[in-house]
C-alpha cells in the first residue's frame, strides 16, 4: 500500500503537461558545451545514457550529460522547480521493473564523472561518480593495490556502492560500501553536501544500503589496501553433464557451514542450444596460488567433470572474462534473487530439471541460473547498525538472470521465475526472506530488501532530505 502510494506521489510529480523546450530551460544554467537533446533530437542516443534492459525500462522525454558539480545542482534545481522528473545514470544496469513508472522523464548522464585518483600513500581512491567497476582496475594495479568490486566491469562503481556490492573479494575485504569512507552528492534541494561518518553522519548511514534514495553522488572516496597475492587468482571453471546433478549440489551443501575468505564458488545452470544440452558449471575463484587451491579444485576434479579449466591471471583479466556477455545490452534481461544460508540439493535438481524443460520449450530464452557462495566474515565484522544495508548474514545469494528477446515471454518468463524464487525461499535457511537490493526484481515487500529494522529511520531522514520524493523511483522505502 505505501509503496503504490509512494509511487502515485512519484508519478504526479513528474508528470510534464507539455513538453519544454529543455535547451532554452536548461543551458543558460550550465557549463559551456553541455550536451542537451530532446528524444527527438538526432544525437539522443549519445547523449542519453544507455541502457543495459529493455525490459520494464523507463523512457526519457530529453537527456543532459553535465560536466561539473555546479551543472548538475542547477540540473536537479530546475527540473524540480519545472515540475520535471529525472533520473541519474550510467550504463543503467538495474532492470527492477518499477523503472518503467518513469515515463517521458530527463535523463541525466553521468558519463562525464569518470576521474579515479588513488593515493598509495594513504590507501585512499576517489572516483567520479560516472566510474565503472572497470575504469578503477588499471588505477589500482599500478598502485599496488586492490578494492574489493563486482563481477562485471561495466556496472556503475557508485550505483553498485549504494545497494551493498557484492564480489569475489568480499570474503577478505567485505560489501563495496564497507569501503566507502565519505561521497559529495546533490540533494534534492540542490545542494551539495559531504556525507561521512563525521560530517552528516546519519545521511552517510543512509546511503549505504540505500543511498538511491537520498540524492545524485558526483564524487566519492573508498579505503583501498594492498593486493592480495600480487593482484592475481586462481580461476577454475568445471563443466559438468546434468547426470552429476545431486554431487555438484552436495559439494556446495559442504560450505554451507564454513568458507574460506580467499575462496569464492559460483556453480551455475545454463543451456548450450548448439547442442541442446543443459550445461552445470562451477565456478571457483581462490586469492592464491594454484598450489593453495588445489585441495578445493581436488574436490570438483572429483566428481568427474566433462570440462575443465584452471588459470592464474590478474585479477583485471578474471573480471573481463566474467563480463562476457553480461554487459551485453538490449535483450529483455530481468532479475530474481533471494538470499541463502542453507542449500538444499533436492531444491537444486527439480530446478535443473524444470530449468531444462523450459529451456527447450522457449527456444528464444537464454537466461542462466547461477549462485553466488562467498564467505561473510569480514562483512560481519562491520556491526550491522554502522550501516543501512540489513542482511550481512547472507552466505550465498540466488541470482536468476532471464534473457529473451520476444516480448510474447514476459509473463510467461514472469510466472516461473516467481516460481523458482519462492521455491529457494522456502529452504532458504532464513525465517523471513533476506533479498539484496542490487539484484531485486520490484515486486518484494520493502522489509525484505531493506529490512524491517531499518525503515523507521530510513523514511524519517527521507522526509528530511528528499521530501518531495526527487529519489527512489525502482527501490522507494514507502
Amino acid at each position: 500500500m505505501l509503496r503504490s502510494l509512494f509511487q502515485g506521489l512519484l508519478l504526479s510529480s513528474g508528470a510534464l503537461a507539455a513538453s519544454p523546450d529543455f535547451q532554452a530551460l536548461f543551458a543558460p544554467s550550465l557549463s559551456p558545451g553541455v550536451e542537451i537533446a530532446s528524444s527527438s533530437d538526432a544525437n539522443f542516443k549519445q547523449v542519453a545514457s544507455p541502457r543495459w534492459s529493455v525490459w520494464h525500462a523507463p523512457t526519457f522525454e530529453a537527456a543532459i550529460k553535465p560536466k561539473t558539480e555546479e551543472d548538475v545542482q542547477n540540473i536537479v534545481k530546475i527540473a524540480g522547480q519545472n515540475n520535471i522528473s529525472f533520473l541519474a545514470t550510467l550504463n543503467g544496469h538495474s532492470s527492477n521493473l518499477l523503472y518503467s513508472n518513469l515515463q517521458n522523464a530527463l535523463n541525466i548522464n553521468l558519463a562525464n564523472f569518470n576521474s579515479v585518483t588513488v593515493d598509495p600513500v594513504t590507501n585512499r581512491m576517489t572516483v567520479g561518480g560516472g566510474v565503472t567497476f572497470g575504469n578503477i582496475s588499471d588505477p589500482l594495479a599500478e598502485a599496488g593495490k586492490e578494492m574489493q568490486t563486482g563481477n562485471a566491469v561495466c556496472v556503475g562503481l557508485v550505483g553498485a556502492t549504494i545497494g551493498g556490492g557484492i564480489g569475489t573479494l568480499q570474503g577478505l575485504r567485505g560489501l563495496v560500501l564497507d569501503a566507502l569512507e565519505s561521497v559529495r552528492m546533490v540533494t534534492a534541494a540542490g545542494e551539495i553536501v559531504t556525507a561521512s561518518n563525521k560530517e552528516n553522519p546519519e545521511l552517510f548511514w543512509a546511503i549505504r544500503g540505500a543511498g538511491a534514495n537520498f540524492g545524485i553522488i558526483v564524487s566519492a572516496t573508498y579505503s583501498v589496501y594492498d593486493w592480495t597475492n600480487q593482484g592475481r587468482v586462481t580461476l577454475a571453471n568445471f563443466g559438468f553433464h546434468p547426470s552429476a546433478n545431486r554431487s555438484v549440489w552436495e559439494l556446495l551443501k559442504s560450505y554451507d557451514d564454513y568458507i574460506p575468505q580467499k575462496l569464492a564458488l559460483i556453480p551455475s545452470i545454463t543451456y548450450n542450444r548448439t547442442i541442446n544440452e543443459t550445461n552445470i558449471g562451477f565456478g571457483l575463484v581462490y586469492y592464491g596460488t594454484q598450489r593453495e587451491a588445489q585441495p578445493y579444485l581436488d574436490q570438483l576434479a572429483a566428481l568427474n567433470p566433462a570440462t575443465s579449466t584452471v588459470q592464474n591471471i590478474t585479477t583485471a583479466e578474471m573480471h573481463e572474462i566474467f563480463s562476457r556477455g553480461a554487459c551485453d545490452a538490449g535483450y529483455r534481461r530481468n532479475v530474481f534473487t533471494i538470499g541463502l544460508r542453507k542449500t538444499d540439493p533436492t531444491t537444486y535438481e527439480r530446478t535443473l530439471s524444470d530449468l531444462t524443460e523450459f529451456y527447450e520449450t522457449y527456444p528464444d530464452y537464454s537466461g542462466s541460473f547461477a549462485i553466488q557462495r562467498y564467505s561473510n566474515e569480514a562483512m560481519l565484522q562491520v556491526p550491522d547498525e554502522s550501516t543501512s544495508y540489513p542482511w550481512r548474514d547472507i552466505g550465498a545469494y540466488m541470482l536468476f538472470d532471464n534473457d529473451y528477446t520476444d516480448p510474447a515471454l514476459d509473463d510467461i518468463v514472469e510466472n516461473f521465475s516467481r516460481g523458482i524464487r519462492s521455491r529457494f525461499e522456502a529452504v532458504s535457511g532464513f525465517k523471513e526472506p533476506q533479498v539484496y537490493l542490487n539484484y531485486d526484481h520490484g515486486d518484494e515487500p520493502l522489509t525484505q530488501t531493506f529490512g524491517a529494522s531499518k525503515l523507521p529511520k530510513l523514511r524519517a531522514l527521507k522526509k528530511q532530505w528528499d521530501p518531495l520524493y526527487r529519489f527512489g523511483y525502482a527501490n522507494p522505502i514507502y
